[in-house]
């Protein structure tokens, strides 16, 4: 049991949204008393009805507009977003209960047109909890649709690696004969040889290896759309998603790739930008 209230949770801390939903509450709030008549409202008249309902949505929202947009600034340790756990969630809502539940019953205790009877605070009480339970509706519907674009987004950018590694790369060399044509996700290390770029590919179940007479600034530009195909080194361009291992070594950093026997070197300069692509 311990361990299910220590489970990390979400905190919903946008200001903008929990604006929104706390004036959808307050009306939500305020429209069930004008139209549902739980304190005896039948026995009023109209206007009677108008002022005490939108007396108690100013309640609801002022009580939950407090908690939810200025308590958090003073107690920033406990509402910390990354140590959030299902137990502060309850904590957090069974006093958002009270809290409301204490703004409700002051304005019908000192309301003279009230007879609080026991019963009324038992109403009371189910009054604020229809207020929390819409809010953490709203909070889990929220959450189930952050979640579900994220995780649309990640699975188009998924879709679309997959798709971008079979995309078919023509590399026109200078000598006609010595063009090639690849697919992005079987080149290992392009490396600049004289006139020539060496291609490292993988094929068949080998590695080969072929000569295009053209530049490495050629080559980059060629795959400049594809941003794991990157340029480690004057003389290199690697494919990060194959890179295995980074070595430290006397001369610098130099990178394992998949399938190739030799160490690819990395400059210094092209080191911060390399991390932030891996």
């Amino acid at each position: 049991m311990l361990k299910f209230l220590k489970k990390a949770y979400p905190f919903n801390n946008d200001l903008k949204h929990n604006a929104k939903v706390v004036f959808f509450i307050s009306v939500i709030i305020g429209g069930f008393l004008f139209f549902f008549e739980p304190f005896n409202f039948n026995e009023f008249s109209n206007r009677e009805r108008v002022i005490i309902s939108s007396v108690i949505s100013l309640i609801t929202f002022a009580v939950l507009s407090f908690n939810m947009m200025v308590i958090p600034s003073f107690i920033k340790s406990f509402m910390d977003t990354q140590k959030w756990n299902i137990f502060k969630e309850i904590l957090w809502n069974i006093w958002l209960l009270i809290t409301v539940s204490f703004g409700y019953y002051i304005y019908f205790r000192f309301n003279p047109i009230f007879e609080i009877a026991p019963n009324d605070a038992l109403k009371i009480i189910l009054i604020s909890i229809l207020a929390i339970s819409i809010l953490v509706i709203l909070n889990q519907n929220r959450l189930m649709k952050l979640n579900v674009n994220l995780a649309l987004a990640l699975n188009q950018r998924l879709s679309s690696k997959l798709n971008t590694g079979h995309n078919k790369i023509f590399f026109e060399s200078e000598y006609k004969k010595d063009s090639i044509s690849l697919t992005i996700d079987s080149i290992r290390v392009i490396k600049s040889a004289g006139n020539y770029i060496e291609i490292y590919f993988f094929e068949k179940g080998e590695i080969s290896k072929h000569f295009v007479r053209n530049t490495l600034v050629y080559a980059e530009k060629l795959l400049e759309n594809y941003n794991f195909i990157f340029r480690c080194h004057r003389t290199y361009l690697v494919n990060t998603n194959f890179i295995k291992e980074a070595e430290g070594t006397p001369q610098g950093v130099k990178l394992q790739v998949q399938d190739l026997d030799f160490l690819v070197p990395v400059s210094r300069n092209y080191l911060i930008k390399l991390q932030e692509i891996i």
